[in-house]
């Protein structure tokens, strides 16, 4: 067989250049959650209940009214009738009225009229009464509803790799068949002097490494390896299991037959039944490489030897598998950072989740029993118990969760369908904390985030129509070293079922409606709306809301008021009008609210905020915002508060 030589050699660039552009394609198919794990996630995974599914003590002890404790002391307790006993798991009926109790355990859900639960600890029983030795205070020791995972929040992310958090997170909101894609990639190792493991190791002969470092690799990128086994230096068989992989294969790898010598033949093969793209690569260790297409299938002929072949793997098959797969570079075990928030420790040992943003580092805790504190962490710190302070600042190592791909951006505030395509439109990540505008400036005010996203309003005659977006806030709460970007509108109204006839705020009185929580800009906006509406009617705008049932409620998402509207639970709720046609609701719209960026300025020049902004201020995110949202003459516009 004549012998050929190396066609001319290509630079690096030009090699990730010609693998970049290899279609490799993997297809979707629906997995077992006990078969998910390592697998790449095909689609975004929306959460279709609650997590939990009702509000549940995270202590054993009594659930009772919390105004009921106010009075108790250690010196003085307060006795209540004892009704019953809630364990895990029971769906046992109780409702707590003034000076009753109900033993309840960790787990247990909080029978009606009940609002907090007093550690056991703080408690003694004797003869169908308790003793109560401590106050309490409304809402502690429970956690609420959807506290954790919100009905119709994006959990987990199209392109994420499943491990055991994200397993986890699955298995929390019901999933049994999770959409995954699978990437097969043939293994093909050629040589007469290989043999499997296992076997007896002759004179002139060598174990076949390749086919497992390979597999290995493969695997954990999230594709599946499909091993051919080991082929001879005979061009027949060669073809023969070239044409079988081409056959059930996206991507194919060979190690071996690749250099120039005359029983070398791979890429002989590949000019005959296909076409090859490169053959040599500028690089030490790891030259003769053949990159090639046969079918539409790529080929990537690696070199033979261990070593080298692993070197080229990593170099240059991961990133392109890690591509199709929608993901990200692979990160180390572990990571140095600083804090970049004071953390007060609880005084014991503790492995405290935290998440990594451009070095700094933020715990990602989220309470006793959310599994989220792990599906929003990059790893864990270790804190000895001799420890009670971590300031800000302070040099720390993260013990990473294994392949982690970590967040560019840490975003706060109130929740909108605009960030999630501005995360997908710029290829960043984001970490987002909905915490409703007020806990956006807050965050902004800690230095515990990024950007926040906020839309609260205020009376102000600088303002259109007398109102003022985020400005007055700012300025309230004497915020400097921050920008206030403009972002978009959104239209905001009632949201009612297509049977119920209201037309507009008049309509609300006698009406049982569904309220955003205080603290989000919505609601504010409501009661600005409501003030100007009874505005010289000749009442207050007290009696205005007396007369509404349930206007003092107030959920934390847009997607429970959707929730309570379409049940039936509530006859009105206050939303925009982007949720309103996959819930089957009719919209009748009462204002535009302005949703802006509060962004810490020092972050400003980064490579992060900068590729946001461009997206932001793009005609693509424009043409793309959901119906009730759009851009205006200001958004991008970028006011200074020094």
């Amino acid at each position: 067989m004549k012998r050929k030589e190396f066609r001319k050699l290509i630079s690096v660039d030009k090699a990730r250049e010609i693998i970049n552009s290899l279609q490799v394609l993997p297809r979707k198919e629906a997995s077992p959650l006990e078969s998910a794990y390592g697998k790449i996630l095909a689609e975004d995974i929306i959460t279709e209940i609650n997590v939990p599914p009702f509000p549940r003590a995270v202590m054993d002890g009594y659930a009772v009214r919390a105004e009921d404790t106010y009075a108790c002391s250690e010196t003085e307790p307060v006795e209540f009738r004892l009704l019953g006993n809630i364990p895990a798991g029971s769906d046992a009926k109780f409702k707590v009225s003034a000076g009753e109790a109900v033993e309840i355990a960790t787990g247990a859900p909080i029978p009606e009229g009940a609002n907090a639960v007093v550690m056991v600890e703080y408690s003694s029983e004797e003869g169908g009464t308790v003793a109560i030795y401590r106050p309490v205070t409304v809402g502690e020791n429970i956690m609420k509803a959807g506290s954790d995972i919100r009905k119709g929040e994006r959990v987990l992310r199209a392109g994420r790799k499943l491990g055991t958090r994200e397993i986890g997170v699955l298995a929390s909101i019901g999933k049994k068949d999770v959409p995954v894609l699978k990437l097969k990639v043939g293994i093909i190792s050629t040589g007469d002097e290989l043999v499997r493991p296992g076997e007896k190791l002759t004179s002139g002969k060598i174990y076949d490494a390749n086919s497992y470092t390979l597999y290995a690799g493969i695997h954990e990128c999230g594709a599946f390896p499909l091993l051919y086994g080991i082929v001879e230096d005979n061009e027949a068989a060669m073809k023969e299991a070239l044409e079988t992989a081409v056959s059930e294969c996206a991507l194919i790898l060979t190690s071996g037959s690749t250099s120039s010598g005359a029983g070398d033949v791979m890429y002989r093969l590949i000019d005959e039944i296909g076409e090859t793209l490169a053959h040599g690569i500028n690089i030490k260790p790891g030259k003769p490489v053949v990159i090639g297409v046969i079918k539409g299938v790529p080929i990537i002929g690696l070199p033979g030897n261990p070593t080298s072949a692993l070197m080229i793997f990593n170099e240059f098959v991961i990133p392109l598998l890690r591509k199709a797969l929608g993901e990200g570079k692979e990160l180390k075990k572990t990571e140095k950072g600083i804090m970049g928030t004071g953390f007060r420790s609880e005084g014991r040992q503790q492995l405290l989740p935290v998440g990594l943003i451009r070095g700094k580092i933020y715990p990602a805790d989220r309470g006793s029993g959310a599994i989220t504190s792990l599906s929003g962490a990059d790893g864990f710190i270790e804190i000895p118990s001799s420890t009670e302070f971590i300031e800000a600042g302070t040099p720390v190592e993260v013990t990473l969760f294994g392949e982690v791909e970590k967040p560019d951006l840490l975003i706060a505030g109130g929740s909108c369908p605009g960030l999630d395509l501005l995360e997908d439109l710029s290829g960043l990540r984001f970490r987002t904390l909905y915490t409703s505008s007020s806990g956006g400036f807050s965050a902004i005010a800690a230095n515990t985030a990024d950007i926040a996203g906020v839309n609260m309003p205020s009376r102000d005659s600088r303002g259109q129509d007398g109102v003022l977006y985020n400005i007055p806030t700012i300025e309230n709460m004497g915020l400097s070293g921050v920008v206030l970007v403009k972002g978009y509108k959104r239209e905001v109204g009632l949201l009612v079922s297509q049977d119920k006839p209201i037309s507009g705020l008049s309509d609300l009185p006698g009406k049982n409606l569904i309220n955003r929580n205080l603290g989000s800009g919505t609601r504010a906006l409501l009661d600005l709306k409501i003030a100007e509406f009874v505005a010289g009617k000749g009442i207050s705008k007290k009696e205005f809301t007396d007369s509404i049932s349930g206007y003092d409620s107030g959920v934390k998402s847009e997607v429970a008021v959707c929730e309570a509207v379409a049940s039936g639970k509530a006859e009105v709720g206050i939303g925009k009008k982007a949720c309103t046609e996959k819930n089957g609701l009719q919209f009748i719209k009462f204002a535009e609210e302005e949703y802006d960026f509060l962004i810490r300025k020092e972050i400003m020049e980064t490579p992060e905020v900068r590729r946001f902004l461009e997206i932001l201020n793009s005609a693509e995110f424009a043409s793309k915002l959901p119906d009730g949202l759009h851009v205006y003459e200001r958004t991008g516009e970028i006011i200074f508060f020094e």
